[in-house]
């Protein structure tokens, strides 16, 4: 295991949310040259998660950062982060479409503050355009994931999206892929490799119509997956990957996706493979 030293940054975006940005960088990195960054996102939750990951496996030849909110509190989060990572619904509607008190379409104001905020500061010049920089985000952090490669082409170098949250307003992140990759013949702006990870026990459960009552099972999401990855495999983006994780609740998924992604991201920078 290598040793590690950490820098905290305490941010915050243009509307007052404050955020923690932490930086993991090897203090004898195994290459003189460019140190590649996976950025995950959610970092409130994964402390315990990143010891375990960092103990598993050398990675002293990437720097990881985790972004999170100042809090881990659940009850006070799960709105920000219904805002944060959704774009707008169908049509322009700004709700969730899980509970419609919660306001949604706060991902291009996220993603503006990680160009502007969070990746100059993964750069020891201030730059992020010399580094390369992966994304990882878990259910809707991984819907966010998605959107981001959607959005903003070439941002970062790898996209990790687990257990995203693609039953959000179904079809309309399908829909937003064929918009706007409809064809092999158009899709070269954007190579980028995406990792879908889902776990097989995995699902979608909406709120009971009925104040009060018991949520029903619901039905598995990965089909949701599944349909989304042969989309983009039908638009020419053949280098996405789809990986199911047996017996895996959403809950899980968290730590077994992050774990995976920074041992897969080690991996592949160290064969050089950070392009398809």
């Amino acid at each position: 295991m290598p040793d590690f030293s950490t820098v905290e940054h305490p941010l915050s975006n243009t509307s007052g949310r404050a955020y923690r940005l932490r930086v993991w960088t090897p203090t004898r990195p195994a290459t003189s040259a460019r140190m590649h960054t996976l950025l995950l996102l959610d970092g409130q939750w994964l402390d315990d998660t990143l010891d375990a990951a960092f103990a598993a496996v050398p990675h002293d030849n990437i720097r990881v950062a985790s972004l999170g909110y100042h809090t881990a509190d659940r009850s006070i989060i799960a709105p920000w982060r219904t805002h944060d990572y959704t774009p707008a619904g169908p049509g322009g509607v700004l709700c969730d479409a899980r509970k419609a008190e919660w306001p949604c379409g706060g991902a291009d104001a996220l993603l503006g503050f990680l160009q502007s905020e969070v990746l100059p500061r993964l750069s020891p010049a201030g730059s992020s355009s010399d580094e390369c920089v992966a994304l990882f985000g878990h259910s809707y952090a991984g819907l966010f994931s998605l959107y981001s490669w959607l959005q903003a082409p070439g941002l970062f170098s790898r996209v990790y999206t687990a257990s995203p949250s693609l039953w959000w307003y179904w079809p309309h992140m399908l829909a937003q892929l064929q918009a706007r990759h409809p064809g092999h013949e158009v899709d070269v702006a954007n190579r980028i490799p995406v990792h879908m990870l889902v776990g097989t026990e995995e699902r979608w459960r909406p709120q009971p119509g009925v104040p009060g009552e018991p949520r029903e099972m619901g039905v598995s999401t990965v089909p949701f997956a599944q349909r989304f990855q042969a989309a983009l495999q039908a638009s020419g983006h053949e280098e996405t990957t789809l990986r199911l994780f047996a017996g895996q609740a959403h809950g899980p998924m968290l730590h077994s996706a992050a774990c995976f992604a920074i041992e897969h991201f080690a991996r592949v920078t160290a064969a050089g493979q950070l392009s398809p």
